[in-house]
């Protein structure tokens, strides 16, 4: 297969408004071409010349937002499970003094 060349153009101020580093710019649009690809030459053809539109970065918005709530949640679950650990080694400390108290 011949080599293609492709020109995606990205407006610097969408990875402002969707909060993704210019560093990232390069893997998003691999990740465009590739997704591309993978449904066929004729979705790749639009990519030929491409100006970059918000929608595009929603799939890496909504995978973003996926890992930030998962991180929350274990999270809360690592604090919950110190806490719970916690309480009872205090609850273990104040048997014992009561017992020594006796």
């Amino acid at each position: 297969m011949p080599a293609m060349a492709f020109t995606i153009e990205v407006d610097l101020r969408l990875f402002v408004q969707f909060k993704i580093p210019v560093q990232d710019g390069p893997s998003f649009c691999l990740q465009l071409l590739t997704k591309a690809s993978a449904d066929g030459s004729s979705h790749l053809d639009k990519f030929r010349r491409y100006q970059v539109v918000g929608e595009d970065f929603h799939p890496m918005v909504v995978e973003r937002e996926k890992k930030e709530a998962e991180k929350t949640l274990k999270w809360r679950e690592q604090k919950r499970v110190r806490t719970a650990a916690m309480m009872q080694s205090a609850h273990e400390k104040q048997e014992l003094v009561a017992k020594n108290a006796v």
